[in-house]
């Protein structure tokens, strides 16, 4: 059987990365889901299954 051409080596797998590497910075604020406005269930249906609601 051949080798994979996708196969990675080992090494590459073991190495070593700094923990500030390992972080992804945001650049907005997260909003916070109590600043929320407004019924999250507003278009709900009701638990018809339906569109209109019948």
């Amino acid at each position: 059987m051949s080798e994979s051409p996708y196969a990675i080596p080992a090494e590459e797998l073991l190495t070593p990365v700094a923990a500030a590497d390992q972080v992804e910075g945001q650049a907005l604020p997260e909003v916070p889901a109590t600043g929320w406005s407004g019924d999250p269930l507003r278009h709900a249906d009701g638990g018809a299954g339906d569109a209109d609601g019948d």
